[in-house]
């Protein structure tokens, strides 16, 4: 029996439905809003209500926004996650347990619950629901790389993911005033790269008398910005001839751990990299001692102005990638696995898809990039211009729209939207990159049968495991990189890499034939 079967009669479900409709907070009386029979956008007759899941801290049904989208669409949102827990992926478990499922369910996760409980009947195939009436989605699923990703191993599609922008999100900055004061100039190879780290840590860039400097850093507890440097890759890759590879079993990739290792040895890199966290380019650049950082282009160039009283002279400057043809491997997804799903009990599963093909238009699409025409954004000659409240308001330009109820659900990310909130430092260096074609492909996200999904998983489970467990005596020096590369190699194809790969391969060919 299937477990969506199997989980409504689980003891608990009673339980949870009445904690979950408690939480809501808001009784219809008090957010109520009158039909609207004259919206261009109406997707009711008379105003209806479709119960929401989603952990986010902003309940849409308490903004601007959403009741902006009731009055235009007949469609009021009504949240029902409980806040007893603060863990989304934990309380997704339980609601789905429950039995209780909501008309609208929104994860950041959502590729994942689809794939375990879609085919389990939790959820509405939205690919039977997709028609002539919602446009906006299939103009979308058109896309192979987003129907691609969200296909789920039985051929159904489950939710509907947000859409990246296909450009430029992360790129390396350097600190302009250090190379300036020691007479350096942006470092263009690998051996470039080493030298200007070395003089960072060396020379005292800082001037505060002390070898205190830490030439890289990176704030999401990785090494892997470093392989970039060697035309290395951690991921899946193709060739030039359509053969699909493991990034990591790669000549390449073991010439990036020799010279890493290295580095690491003579402090050239954060000896806390793996677990200083998410606040270390904050800490390392405010305490005046990070040199060098790969990073989104928006936020890490809002330093220059963050630390211009602090850290004076301080100056983040974008540089190319310093590796052969400077090639940048750190393209954005256009499909992410945040997205929304719909009840496969749902009484209004019509009206709920009809409001995701809303949020895909040209007004949804405006409406979750930009906010509201005449409060957040002005149209100047046809494009929305943030006000200046937004770009240069109490709180970041995504505070505001997030808690106005936009940049929610899923809709289509417009680069305009980012762009506005760059700096001319952020702007200059995506220009770099976009300009002189750095981007190298992204390798596609791909669907399996049911039977490659399990086993692919399984092996690669295992794979990435041992792979970031190797990774990590390598940079500390407990294993040697030259003397233990075969060993590794060997390891990996007795997890089942092979066949893992062939898998990759047989995926890819259908997805190029497609």
């Amino acid at each position: 029996m299937k477990r969506a079967k199997k989980i409504i009669s689980i003891a608990m479900a009673a339980v949870m439905m009445s904690v979950m409709v408690s939480s809501c907070g808001n009784k219809d009386a008090d957010n109520a809003i009158q039909g609207n029979s004259n919206s261009e956008y109406l997707i009711a007759p008379e105003m209806t209500e479709l119960t929401l899941f989603s952990m986010n801290d902003t309940r849409l049904d308490d903004t601007e926004m959403w009741q902006k989208i009731a009055e235009m669409t007949n469609i009021k949102i009504k949240t029902v996650s409980s806040s007893a827990n603060s863990d989304a992926d934990t309380a997704m478990n339980v609601m789905l347990m429950s039995g209780d499922i909501p008309d609208l369910i929104f994860s950041t996760n959502m590729k994942k619950f689809a794939t375990e409980y879609g085919p389990d009947g939790a959820f509405v195939p939205i690919d039977e629901l997709i028609s002539d009436e919602t446009p906006n989605l299939k103009k979308q699923l058109e896309r192979k790389e987003i129907s691609s990703f969200i296909t789920n191993y039985d051929g159904h599609i489950y939710y509907m993911c947000g859409v990246n922008p296909d450009t430029i999100s992360s790129g390396w900055f350097i600190r302009q005033d250090w190379l300036d004061k020691l007479n350096l100039k942006a470092p263009e190879t690998p051996e470039e790269f080493y030298q200007v780290m070395k003089a960072f840590k060396e020379q005292d860039p800082n001037g505060n008398g002390q070898k205190d400097e830490i030439p890289y850093l990176n704030r999401f507890g990785t090494v892997d910005d470093l392989t970039f440097i060697f035309n290395a890759t951690p991921e899946w890759s193709v060739d030039e001839n359509g053969k699909v590879y493991y990034g990591p079993t790669r000549p390449e990739f073991k010439t990036a751990y020799e010279n890493m290792a290295k580095w690491y040895k003579e402090g050239l890199i954060d000896t806390e990299i793996y677990t200083r966290g998410a606040k270390s380019r904050d800490k390392l650049f405010g305490d005046n001692v990070g040199g060098i950082v790969h990073d989104w282009f928006a936020s890490t160039a809002q330093f220059n102005d963050i630390l211009a009283e602090d850290v004076p002279n301080f100056k983040l400057t974008a540089f190319a990638p310093p590796n052969v043809g400077h090639k940048e491997y750190t393209r954005r997804d256009v499909a992410i696995t945040q997205g929304c799903a719909i009840g496969a009990n749902s009484k209004n599963k019509e009206y709920a898809i009809k409001l995701l093909d809303f949020l895909f238009s040209e007004t949804g699409s405006r409406l979750m990039n930009f906010g509201i025409e005449g409060e957040q954004y002005d149209l100047v000659d046809g494009k929305p211009v943030f006000k200046d409240s937004v770009i240069h308001g109490d709180k970041t330009a995504i505070q505001i729209l997030t808690e106005l109820g936009a940049c929610a659900l899923v809709y289509e990310q417009d680069f305009a939207y980012e762009e506005q909130w760059m700096t001319e430092e952020a702007k200059k260096g995506a220009d770099l990159y976009i300009d002189n074609g750095y981007l190298a492909p992204k390798f596609p996200a791909l669907s399996y049968s049911e039977d490659e999904y399990k086993k692919f998983n399984e092996i690669m489970t295992n794979v990435d495991t041992f792979r970031s467990e190797r990774c990590q005596q390598w940079i500390f020096g407990s294993a040697d990189v030259t003397a233990t590369f075969d060993s590794y190699l060997e390891e990996l194809n007795k997890l089942g890499l092979e066949e893992a790969t062939k898998i990759q391969q047989a995926a890819y060919d259908r997805y190029m034939s497609e």
